[in-house]
């Protein structure tokens, strides 16, 4: 008697033992036939499971071969105008005349005129709608009152890894950015008496932020103690070779733990020091900033319609 495994239905029956042979037969065909019968049952059953493995999309092993397709992001990647990273920047003009000359303004400030996270942030957002209650004498329940709706208050908050020169340019240029648009036009010059700057919030497509009018509130920014700092170099706003208060305070044993500037660039928590000074960023820290949606009343007068806005064509308007 032996065993009969059928790959397409996936079945083990028993049945005559075709390739044994006889009881009294030849013992080495006997031993042959089981033999090919146990491969036939083995290749049966890899069979089977390879066969339920490639409907499911799996490879066998759980390995993908490289010839083989692989598993693919519902995001995709960006094109080279579609940055969806979460971005916070200023108009053209009001960033030029605020931050022409600047040392504190770095590359990646210059670019993208503002900041950006470098690595996903964590964004709480909430809309609501108010209404008031009326309560009603010998009444069981309340009627309640349309009052308004509003966008509350948007928190972004994400790491800021710094690694080399270039990341610790743009996280001083960060810090810099967000001082800056949270005081108001003080003192002579342009714009005097104005508050303090609207910014511009995008990040993850159209219908999530673009071009979100907003001000910003509060910023929050970590120095942890238990992270290394290393020393990025920035320009002096002369742009002179004059040594500067912080180049003397690093002569004279000022750099981290007491060390002088060369020790700190022999160790790695020092930058180049010519024509600039050097400032000590942490290797990780947390920046946090809240902002409000603002719209100008005659924004929300002429361009808002909720049939508009549910057909989203209020997008490009900065409307969420």
């Amino acid at each position: 008697m032996g065993i009969n495994y059928d790959p397409s239905t996936g079945t083990i029956t028993k049945g005559a033992n075709t390739s044994g042979g006889a009881k009294t037969g030849n013992s080495n065909s006997s031993h042959s036939g089981n033999a090919k019968q146990g491969s036939d049952f083995v290749n049966g059953a890899l069979g089977a499971v390879a066969t339920r493995l490639s409907q499911a999309g799996l490879p066998i092993g759980g390995l993908f071969s490289s010839g083989g397709s692989s598993l693919s992001s519902n995001v995709g990647s960006p094109g080279a105008t579609e940055d969806w990273r979460v971005k916070l920047s200023l108009s053209g003009a009001t960033f030029a005349q605020l931050f022409a000359g600047s040392p504190g303004a770095t590359e990646t400030i210059m670019q993208n005129k503002g900041i950006v996270w470098p690595v996903t942030p964590f964004i709480n957002m909430s809309h609501s709608a108010n209404y008031d209650s009326r309560g009603v004498i010998h009444n069981n329940y309340p009627y309640y009152a349309y009052q308004n709706s509003q966008v509350d208050q948007i928190t972004i908050s994400g790491s800021f890894p710094v690694s080399d020169q270039r990341s610790g340019h743009n996280w001083l240029g960060t810090l810099h950015f967000l001082r800056t648009v949270t005081k108001m036009y003080y003192g002579k010059g342009a714009n005097q008496g104005n508050p303090p700057p609207i910014c511009r919030l995008n990040g993850y497509g159209d219908f999530v932020y673009k071009d979100v009018p907003v001000v910003v509130t509060n910023f929050n920014v970590e120095l942890r103690e238990a992270v290394d700092y290393i020393g990025v170099s920035v320009p002096t706003t002369t742009g002179g070779s004059k040594t500067t208060k912080s180049e003397k305070a690093n002569k004279a044993g000022g750099g981290p733990a007491g060390m002088t500037t060369s020790e700190a660039k022999s160790s790695g928590a020092g930058g180049e020091s010519s024509g600039g000074s050097i400032n000590y960023v942490p290797t990780d820290s947390l920046i946090a900033v809240t902002c409000l949606p603002v719209y100008s009343r005659n924004k929300i007068s002429n361009k808002f319609n909720l049939k508009s806005f549910a057909d989203g064509k209020l997008t490009n308007d900065g409307f969420i």
